[in-house]
Parts: C-alpha cells; structure tokens; sequence
C-alpha cells in the first residue's frame, strides 16, 4: 500500500520537526537570554519559523530527498546493501535540509530583530 520512499518522506519530515523543536528548545533561550525585549525574539523567532515551514518543506523533499537518497544508495551499496539505503538516506536527507530551512528561517528572524532593536536604540540617541 504504502511505499518505502513515502513512509522515509513522512519519517523524514516528522524527525525534522521534532529535532527542530528539540533543538530549538535548547538553543533559543540562549541566544535571546541577555537581549532587552526578550518576548520580541522569541515572537520573532517563532514567526520567521512559520513563514520558513513551506519553503523548508518543498527544499527538504526536493534537494533533501534527491541528495539524502543517492548518498544512502550510494554508502549502503558500498557496504553491501543496495536496497535499503535509498529509503534511509532519503528520510535522513529530508530531515536536515528541513532542520536547516527551519532554524534558517528563525535565525534571520533574530538577527533582524536585533537589527531593530539597534536602529531604535540609535534611533533615541540621535
């Protein structure tokens, strides 16, 4: 019914997410902790991951799925099992670029934000 490339698409979608957030949980309270508007970053952050949820979805699946898939085909045939590697390399490459395209998308949210926060600062000095 349901094909081993689908089920590694699906696989490699939802452990995107969840390292995403995993790593998002650690991560972003570190990089906001010292700022002024705490509650700004953190909105910001959330919104720049959002606006980066349907561009990380189709570069996950295109450049994710084709490189992950012929990297897993490739190692797995190296070591003797050609089958399984496409299916494992794709829900592994599909995983990262997604996780990369999400935390792109909140870190340019961050630093715009402390972009903002600079130019209202000089903004009360001037």
């Amino acid at each position: 019914m349901f094909s081993p490339i689908w089920i590694a698409t699906a696989l490699g979608l939802v452990g995107g997410l969840a390292l995403a957030y995993a790593l998002g949980s650690v991560v972003l309270p570190r990089l906001v902790a010292n700022a002024e508007d705490m509650l700004l970053f953190v909105r910001l952050a959330f919104a720049g991951t959002v606006v980066a949820f349907l561009p990380a979805i189709f570069l996950s699946l295109v450049v994710g799925g084709t490189l992950g898939g012929a990297w897993g085909e490739y190692i797995f045939g190296r070591l003797g099992f050609p089958s399984s590697g496409a299916p494992f390399g794709l829900a592994v490459g599909v995983a990262l670029v997604f996780v990369v395209v999400l935390w792109g998308g909140g870190a340019v949210a961050i630093f715009l934000g402390k972009a903002l926060v600079r130019y209202r600062q000089w903004r009360t000095r001037t």
